[in-house]
């Protein structure tokens, strides 16, 4: 079954009654990534169906967005004030950084169903949020059956705080889009890209979901700093700085020759996803390109940033976040000038409880994975590790 682009597109005004998909920079990208799917054949036929509904989503949440931003008006006046981004090479450590502050209740942050499904479904109590929770719900299910140890690596619930590159990938101008379905025409054209038109699309999301949640859950809610967290924005933090003037960074750090074998593997997981092929290798490559280049732009970012007396940047190892998750987050809200109430902390220390290392799977990893050795790794990273040896 060939994905065209022109039926795709039809089909998801058809579902959805609708014709405005916003900017139209998507459009190059997506149909390059069809082309190479098509040519390559690397999805097996019993995955064509997830894999087309995947698309179908992307583009009736693009469609329904721009509904509600013509017909309210007020949306383009969100204010994203002093949002939080934890940026850092996979397997850093970030994601129990993001989830454990997330537990606080001091954030706004999107839960894994906000970014798979980020539109109001039109005609729908509260934009459709019982539908659009149970959708995710059963992505969820059939992600565990399609990949059965995805959990080991990169753990995903639907109500569990989730990465703001989904929400990117509505953009088509994504690294992991590219390692996912092995794609490699649209790997070489987005080398060749700028991500800005991904970021300024993030900035409307983000406004939009603010939104959302001041009609849903009150003004106090959309009050609160933004939580967000993407490995994908490594690299990018000038550009995210750009679209979120005054945002805040987290930054946490491992080894290299540690984080990229376990990175590997959990790719391996997701691109397993929809190949049905089961080969960290088969990623490794890919990943240590992307990775290795957005460690080069992050530490030219750095040494920009680190001539600013008040950059915005606080560095956290991997051990600390594994030894001491709550001295991690206190030093997070010092950081930020916020106060750390006896509640939040509270609630921080049960979810750390309740989600220890490994509680699903152990993410079984070795060196070979990353199909490199230790001293092509070190030399590939050798300027990250000689910038952040104090947390590796």
């Amino acid at each position: 079954m060939a994905l065209q682009l022109e039926a795709i597109l039809e089909e998801a005004r058809a579902r959805t009654g609708l014709e405005d998909f916003g900017p139209d920079d998507f459009l190059p990208g997506l149909e390059l990534l069809l082309a190479d799917l098509n040519r390559e054949r690397a999805i097996p036929a019993d995955r064509l169906p997830a894999l087309r509904a995947r698309l179908l989503r992307l583009l009736s949440n693009r469609l329904w967005m721009e509904k509600d931003r013509r017909e309210h008006p007020e949306i383009e006046a969100e204010e994203i004030r002093a949002p939080v981004e934890i940026v850092a090479l996979p397997r850093t450590g970030s994601t129990k950084l993001h989830r454990l502050l997330a537990a606080s209740g001091d954030f706004q942050y999107l839960p894994m169903w906000k970014t798979h499904m980020f539109a109001r479904i039109p005609g729908l109590d509260d934009g459709g949020e019982a539908r659009r929770i149970a959708e995710v719900r059963e992505y969820e299910a059939w992600m565990l059956r399609a990949s059965p140890d995805i959990r080991s690596g990169h753990p995903m619930f639907t109500d569990e705080a989730e990465e703001d590159q989904w929400l990117m990938e509505c953009s088509f101008r994504r690294t992991l889009t590219a390692i996912m379905f092995k794609a490699q025409g649209y790997t070489q054209w987005l080398a060749g890209q700028s991500p800005a038109p991904a970021y300024h699309y993030l900035r409307r999301q983000l406004q939009y979901l603010q939104w959302q949640n001041r009609q849903v859950r009150g003004a106090q809610e959309a009050a609160k700093p933004w939580l967000l967290k993407s490995p994908d924005h490594f690299g990018c933090e000038a550009l995210l700085g750009q679209v979120l003037p005054d945002v805040r960074f987290l930054v946490t750090h491992r080894d290299p020759v540690e984080c990229l074998p376990s990175a590997s593997v959990m790719a391996k997981q997701f691109v397993r996803l929809y190949t049905g092929l089961d080969d960290p290798l088969l990623a490794a490559g890919p990943l240590m390109q992307a990775v290795s280049q957005m460690a080069r732009l992050h530490l030219e970012w750095r040494r920009s940033a680190d001539e600013s007396a008040d950059a915005p940047v606080l560095d956290i190892g991997f051990r600390q976040l594994n030894t001491d998750g709550p001295g991690a987050a206190r030093a997070v809200y010092n950081f930020l000038g916020m106060e750390l109430s006896g509640r939040a902390e509270s609630a921080m220390r049960a979810w750390e409880e309740d989600n220890r290392r490994d509680k699903h799977g152990r993410n079984v990893y070795m060196l070979e994975d990353s199909g490199a050795t230790a001293a092509q790794i070190r030399g590939a990273f050798g300027g990250y590790i000689e910038r952040y040896a104090q947390y590796l």
